[in-house]
């Protein structure tokens, strides 16, 4: 059989591209038969697949067949695969959850609406004829009056194709826009386990509302592009692909998962083609958003599905760096007195940045770490000794703001996996990942400081005045710290040894407060989570904690310390069950210190039975 295809080469309007049946692969995944096609169109046989084609509606004797969605690497062929439209109609009709409560209705458009734009309207089969057809076994397949003819449009100067290493579906292009070099290298390998292809080609796209502007960017066609905006702001992140088919205010597109998430909600976007880049790495399509035009619904095997009546949640993030006379800042200067919250007085930063994130549990706290990332390195680039701080306002509605300073210490520079060990980040991926309800984030504040000075002291060990301690006494812990490039230096650290240890064997661990775990019950409930998120130390703070042989139970959100043994076994969780969780009885000292903290150190001693 034979047929055409409809692409963007270049702008908004789509074009066809001839294709021939080369043959069908059965049972390429579950319950899904694959296409095999072949194009002998001049810029196809110079690039191949493209990624950002994805999506691209295929027609066999005047009928959507489906969408191309799959093909080869270093293949000197643009030999493609096709999902069925059958698959891409049943999730094209797949009934949604409720939607996400911010999203907003918008307008609809009715089947008419979408039959006067630019292209014909072409029925789809419904049924397997399609791939009955393919075989030679259905030879009732007839064109229809009109549907060859021809789309005008530019062509391309440089066209596409793909270099998977084997047969796999086409790439999702990930235009990036506003990233450094280097944070887009960590952005490549924070994504590639999420089969996304970050692309340092993409722009922040025009207005939605702006007068004059085309039909063609403010509504889908099949065939046209389609941008599912992950970022968007100062920096932006847009999954490029082709609509495949339109039903009422429905659209299919992509014919291959994009995350294979299931059902999420991203803004989407007509998009603009810019220009086909072809490269023996991996040929793409070179995009731009152009207008929000719906939000996307589900993200299936055979294809995504989008909704133009809605619109998608975004979590606005500020994010402002800050330094002082032209030069990095010392450590938390201008940072610690800065008051915080939206009404707020702005206080001048060097650099500011505002950008919209997509809700997912998954991807936006790695969104929002990236962007902070980036943000950093934008403003101080070098790859030296430096401590960062970072001061973190997370409004959670219901909540009173989770509100934390951190100091970061970066032996080679800010990095992405360094942003993530930071407590807001940690709060994010919390309040995502909880167990108890959704949570509906309003809004992150980021103000962050960055010094080129190594502040950094390690704890090398820890010391007491002999192997004894005697109780009801007040002895000094001896904790040596080695700053960087400085002399060792020892703190004495007071402590008591109340009367009731006689006789037991006393742990003593000293910590960074950034390694140490708040003292807090296993939350019970959502108020209960926010509420120990609330609870963290500082890297600036020296943690002694005292660990006795006497345990106690975490239970039903609260700590019953000094518990007999028979008590703590009745209670020890079994099994499913969540009754109560043994801990060692805690006494803990904080010390605030002026530099970070690393390392750990830890000495055992034994309290006499009787006072001397």
């Amino acid at each position: 059989m034979i047929g055409y295809g409809l692409t963007v080469f270049s702008g908004t309007r789509p074009e066809r591209f001839p294709v021939r049946v080369i043959g069908v692969l059965r049972q390429f995944q579950p319950q899904l038969d694959i296409i095999l096609i072949v194009s002998d169109d001049e810029r196809l046989k110079h690039s191949g697949i493209a990624a950002g084609m994805s999506g691209s509606p295929i027609y066999l004797e005047g009928k959507l067949a489906g969408a191309l969605a799959y093909g080869w690497s270093f293949a000197k062929d643009p030999i493609a695969g096709v999902t069925p439209i059958e698959n891409i109609l049943r999730e094209l009709r797949r009934p949604s959850r409720p939607p996400h409560p911010t999203t907003t209705p918008a307008g609809t458009r009715s089947p008419s609406d979408r039959e006067s734009g630019s292209q014909a309207f072409v029925a789809p089969l419904t049924d397997k004829r399609v791939l009955r057809a393919v075989l030679g076994e259905d030879p009732g397949v007839i064109d229809r009056p009109g549907l060859r003819r021809l789309f005008p449009g530019s062509l391309s100067s440089a066209a596409t194709g793909s270099v998977e290493p084997q047969f796999t579906r086409v790439a999702v292009p990930l235009s990036v826009g506003g990233f450094g070099e280097r944070a887009l290298d960590e952005l490549r390998g924070t994504l590639s386990p999420y089969g996304l292809v970050p692309l340092q080609a993409g722009g922040g796209g025009r207005s939605a509302g702006r007068s004059g502007a085309a039909e063609s960017e403010r509504r889908f066609v099949e065939g046209g592009a389609i941008a599912v905006q992950l970022a968007r702001g100062d920096v932006t992140m847009n999954g490029t692909g082709t609509v495949t088919y339109l039903e009422g205010s429905r659209v299919a597109a992509f014919g291959h998962p994009m995350l294979g998430a299931g059902e999420l909600r991203f803004p989407v976007a007509t998009a603009e083609i810019l220009t086909f880049m072809s490269s023996q790495a991996m040929s793409f399509k070179m995009s731009m958003p152009l207008s929000e035009a719906g939000a996307l619904l589900q993200d299936r095997p055979s294809c995504i599905v989008a909704d133009t009546r809605e619109r998608a949640p975004v979590l606005p993030i500020d994010i402002s760096v800050f330094t002082q006379n032209g030069g990095p800042a010392p450590a938390g200067a201008g940072l610690r007195a800065l008051p915080v919250g939206p009404n707020a007085p702005k206080a001048d930063a060097d650099k500011s940045f505002h950008v919209e994130v997509g809700m997912h549990r998954a991807l936006t706290p790695i969104l929002v770490s990236s962007v902070t990332n980036n943000a950093i390195q934008t403003v101080v680039p070098d790859v030296a000794e430096s401590v960062i701080e970072i001061q973190s306002r997370i409004q959670a509605r219901g909540f009173p703001a989770l509100e934390q300073s951190d100091f970061l210490y970066a032996a080679e520079g800010v990095s992405n996996k360094l942003i993530n060990t930071s407590t807001g980040m940690r709060q994010l991926q919390e309040l995502f990942n909880n167990p108890f309800a959704p949570v509906q984030i309003e809004r992150v504040e980021l103000r962050l400081g960055v010094s080129f000075r190594a502040d950094l002291a390690e704890i090398v060990s820890v010391s007491l005045p002999g192997d004894e301690l005697e109780p009801d006494t007040h002895p000094s812990l001896y904790v040596t710290l080695r700053p960087y490039a400085g002399p060792p230096f020892v703190r004495a650290i007071p402590f008591d040894v109340p009367r009731w240890l006689a006789g037991q064997a006393l742990k003593i661990e000293v910590q960074a407060g950034h390694q140490v775990k708040p003292e807090q019950a296993p939350p019970e409930s959502l108020s209960d989570l926010v509420d120990n998120l609330r609870k963290v130390y500082s890297a600036r703070t020296l943690v002694v904690t005292l660990n006795t042989l006497e345990e106690g139970v975490m239970l039903r959100g609260r700590l019953v310390p000094a518990l007999p043994a028979s008590v703590i076994a009745t209670l020890r969780p079994t099994g499913g069950s969540r009754r109560g969780e043994p801990y060692k009885r805690v006494s803990r000292l904080l010390i605030d210190m002026d530099t970070v903290l690393t390392g750990k150190g830890e000495i055992t001693a034994l309290v006499r039975d009787e006072v001397r």
